[in-house]
């Protein structure tokens, strides 16, 4: 008899576990040359190996394990790069999943704004190539303030506030020798699309949910720092956000919104916006998956709900499998920074309370750069508070007694 089986694009961890507790065995399909964590390979009945980002290649994985282990219950991913291959090979499937279009609309930042401009929630934005956005932005009053990103663009890679003329033409001139040296537009011009918009003001958050049949559950809001203009390198999240009552619903509206326009109908979402003092909520971009930098840990921690797996419970259109435990009321993390560029020669640590677990990525012999994306960051901590607040306060103060010795480059 065939065995009840659910295919996984990439080495995810929380979504092999959310399987195995929904009854189902994870067949794992990971780009070669990419590590398979221990929690996957002790939670999948096998790991595939082939280019999740190819859906020729994912397609052709997955008629092979058809033929040999019947069809999959689900095709799901949680991986950010992989989420228009799985949609397709999924809906190709008649599985229940997130709409191919709708997978490639979060993933473009213009757009989602589009999709949205004549909403509450929308934000001027101008997009194009990089001469395009700069003609935009040039068009207005010297002064006025904006950030630019790439329109595909994650992980803070690529973002920059332009506070000047002066300054737009430095980025301009920036982006079109980085594209000539990379060989990707012979002038310089249409190579990488970009999204500009004015800069918001007021605090930033995430918002975690869950979608089922066009009905969406928010599990969590989150409370982000980051290190502001120029580059907003997150350097720390807490959950649940210290709000209002009325601001978190202003914000859950607004994402529900988001979800609405851009017709997420399942599965995971991690939603960023800023609450603008006089705009109010602004949304910043979305993602067809769980937010990055552990803050799924962080609301399991809180909240005792598992967005991975509410996210498969979802898709089965079956009732959660685990009851919600809260670990404390309030979780945070705070990452640890690189202090200079050069090799990273020692790491010593300073015991510290009610931190939960360190993980560091980079180690003596490393090379440390600048903090121009999340990519630079050193390693992090996790803590738990009787409030949110007091668990940024205990995993802040972990962090700023981390000491690394850098040697200079």
């Amino acid at each position: 008899m065939a065995m009840a089986w659910m295919c996984l694009l990439g080495p995810s961890p929380g979504g092999a576990r959310a399987i195995a507790l929904h009854g189902h065995r994870p067949v794992v399909l990971v780009s070669p040359g990419v590590a398979v964590p221990r929690e996957v390979a002790a939670h999948a009945e096998r790991v595939v190996f082939c280019p999740i980002t190819d859906q020729d290649a994912v397609g052709a994985a997955v008629e092979g394990l058809i033929a040999e282990l019947g069809p999959p219950r689900l095709v799901l991913s949680f991986t950010e790069y992989a989420q228009e291959v799985c949609a397709r090979i999924a809906t190709g499937l008649g599985l229940p999943s997130v709409s191919p279009a709708a997978a490639a609309r979060a993933r473009d930042k213009a757009a989602m704004r589009r999709l949205l401009a004549d909403t509450p929630y929308a934000w001027r934005y101008a997009a194009g190539t990089a001469d395009e956005v700069a003609a935009a932005v040039r068009g207005e009053p010297d002064g006025v303030a904006w950030v630019v990103k790439p329109a595909d663009g994650a992980g803070s890679m690529g973002v920059s506030a332009l506070r000047s003329h002066a300054e737009l033409a430095q980025w301009q001139a920036e982006v079109t020798a980085a594209a000539e040296a990379d060989g990707a537009a012979a002038a310089g011009k249409g190579a990488c699309r970009y999204i500009a918009e004015h800069l918001a003001g007021g605090p930033e958050f995430s918002v975690e949910a869950v979608s089922a049949a066009g009905r969406h559950r928010v599990l969590a809001i989150t409370a982000k720092q980051s290190t502001g203009s120029p580059g907003f390198v997150e350097t720390g999240h807490m959950v649940p956000a210290p709000l209002a009552e009325s601001d978190a619903g202003r914000l859950r509206e607004a994402v529900c919104c988001v979800l609405d326009r851009l017709e997420i109908s399942y599965g995971a979402s991690h939603t960023e916006l800023r609450l603008d003092p006089v705009h109010g909520p602004v949304v910043i971009e979305t993602h067809t998956r769980v937010g990055g930098d552990c803050i799924p840990e962080l609301v399991e921690l809180a909240t005792g709900q598992d967005q991975y797996e509410r996210a498969v419970a979802g898709l089965l259109g079956t009732a959660p499998a685990l009851t919600a435990a809260p670990v404390a009321p309030g979780a945070a993390i705070s990452f640890v920074l690189p202090p200079a560029c050069g090799t990273l020669t020692a790491v010593a640590l300073t015991p510290a309370d009610d931190v939960l677990r360190w993980d560091f990525e980079r180690g003596p012999g490393d090379g440390l750069s600048a903090l121009n994306s999340s990519e630079d960051r050193v390693g992090y901590a996790i803590a738990v508070g009787r409030t949110a607040v007091e668990a940024m306060e205990n995993a802040a103060k972990a962090t700023a007694g981390v000491c690394l010795q850098v040697t200079a480059p």
